[in-house]
């Protein structure tokens, strides 16, 4: 089972999940549509969280892949869950920087407060989170917004040379998924 979270204006059955159906068909995907500007934060992280617990009956059968503000909640579930196997793709990881205006940056920020200095449990050698970024993206400075909110000496970030923002699943970027979602 993959957990497919899409970003702010984006909508489950998005890119990343007709990737999955195409290149890892043998896996079922629960791809919600998530109203980012309606629902609280809490609300649904709380929703995820229970689908995880309810869809994975061995933690380890189960990836989280979330993009953009999904790569948020995607963080998030995996600080709840660090034995679940998670990707991010240019994920907006201070949404209350990256969004304002566009969401309660009141709520994010509590929510990311609340998670935000929880120790990750594995060492950094054993982690299940993977992160994508594209070194062109236009919307998201992950020097200043993604990076320094990874834990230390974090072993599992991969750079797409030329990415941009809808990082296209092609090339480099293709392959560094595959071979991660492949081993669950």
């Amino acid at each position: 089972m993959i957990i497919n979270i899409h970003g702010f204006t984006g909508r489950g059955a998005n890119s990343k999940y007709d990737w999955i159906k195409a290149n890892l068909p043998e896996r079922s995907i629960f791809a919600p549509d998530i109203d980012y500007s309606q629902t609280p934060p809490g609300q649904i992280l709380d929703f995820l969280a229970d689908r995880v617990r309810e869809k994975a009956t061995d933690l380890n059968n189960i990836a989280i892949l979330g993009s953009s503000l999904g790569g948020f909640f995607g963080r998030c579930l995996n600080l709840i869950f660090p034995t679940v196997k998670t990707v991010l793709i240019n994920p907006c990881l201070a949404p209350f920087i990256s969004l304002r205006g566009y969401i309660d940056v009141k709520a994010y920020l509590a929510l990311f407060a609340s998670l935000a200095y929880q120790d990750d449990e594995l060492p950094p050698e054993k982690s299940r989170l993977y992160v994508i970024i594209g070194d062109s993206d236009e919307l998201i400075d992950h020097k200043i917004l993604t990076t320094p909110l990874l834990p230390p000496n974090f072993p599992n970030l991969a750079l797409i040379k030329g990415g941009v923002h809808r990082l296209v699943l092609t090339g480099q970027a293709h392959q560094y998924l595959k071979d991660y979602l492949s081993e669950l």
